[in-house]
């Protein structure tokens, strides 16, 4: 995974740094679970919030998976 300098990217350049389908980071976006700012009809994802959100979650599952 490259990590893009430019920390707002359209879906497809999003897309192509994070790994992620852009169905699952459109439907966040719609959803509101993906960190973004919409202007006009394009959606701007922030790159940087969403990698550390995504490293959030996996950290707490594998912590939680450690307790069972």
């Amino acid at each position: 995974m490259s990590e893009n300098c430019t920390p707002f990217q359209k879906i497809p350049e999003a897309c192509k740094t994070t790994g992620l389908s852009q169905y699952y980071l459109r439907k966040g976006c719609k959803e509101g679970t993906i960190p973004h700012i919409k202007s006009g009809p394009t959606y701007y994802i922030n790159v940087p919030e969403l990698l550390e959100c995504l490293r959030s979650r996996s950290e707490a599952e594998i912590s939680c998976s450690k307790e069972e």
